[in-house]
This record gives C-alpha cells, sequence and structure tokens, in this order.
C-alpha cells in the first residue's frame, strides 16, 4: 500500500520567515532518511505560497497514496493536537476514504533534550556541563 507522509507545522504569519523555512528543512531530512517519496509539507497558518494540511493530502491522493501520516512538528499536546489537527483529519478521511493518523506531538523526548544541551553548550556554557559530568 503506497504511504504518504505530511510534515505538518504551525507556520508563521510572516509571509518570509525562518520558522517556515525549518520546516521544509526537517521534511528534506525526513526524505533524505526514510527515501520517502510521497512526502508533503503543510502549515496550519498557511499562506498563498505555502500549502493546509488539505492541500498536501489532496496532492498525495493524487500521486496515490492509500495511506497517509500526518506528523505535526509541535513540541506539547496543546488545542491543535487535541482538536484542530484532529478535525481535520476525520474531514479529510471522509472526503477521500483513505486512511491517515497522526502520530503523536514531539513531547518531552530525551532527544530533544540532547539538542537543548548542545545548544546550550555552542552558546559557550561547555564548561557547565564539563563541571557537572564531574559533581
Amino acid at each position: 500500500m503506497e504511504t504518504g507522509i505530511v510534515i505538518l507545522g504551525h507556520g508563521s504569519r510572516r509571509a518570509v520567515d525562518e520558522a517556515n523555512q525549518v520546516l521544509l528543512e526537517i521534511a528534506e531530512m525526513v526524505r533524505a532518511r526514510t527515501g520517502a517519496d510521497l512526502l508533503e509539507t503543510a502549515f496550519l497558518n498557511p499562506r498563498a505560497e505555502r500549502q493546509d494540511l488539505a492541500g498536501a493530502v489532496a496532492r498525495l491522493v493524487a500521486r496515490g497514496a492509500k495511506r497517509i501520516i500526518v506528523a505535526p512538528v509541535f513540541l506539547a499536546n496543546g488545542l491543535h493536537m487535541q482538536k484542530d489537527i484532529p478535525e481535520e483529519i476525520a474531514r479529510l478521511r471522509e472526503k477521500y476514504q483513505v486512511e491517515i493518523r497522526a502520530t503523536a506531538h514531539l513531547g518531552a523526548d530525551p532527544r530533544i533534550v540532547e539538542v537543548v544541551v548542545d545548544r546550550i553548550g555552542e552558546a559557550g556554557e561547555s564548561e557547565f556541563f564539563n563541571r557537572a559530568a564531574n559533581d
């Protein structure tokens, strides 16, 4: 069964914004890591130059996807994760008659902690971590 992937971000209201570019970069990294051919990005806060979830699903279905996994790049299980995204997925599932599932939010994952710790070290606080490791 052909599976499509949607990397879903919140999006920024600004037309040109690093926040939007980061999601596109993450999607390309996912494509490179998985080899996924049926992969789209989408934004909850779309603008003319980027698509929303409905547009991403439509493109994947048109390309033959029979199952779609929506991967929201959200840290917390807030209103978008609990209400907005599930409601939109239910609507799209009904419209296209394909299986659509969402992954869990990113959450407090130890892998994210590693990135945060790395960033703190990059900010010049590596001596703090050396000291903590020796305690």
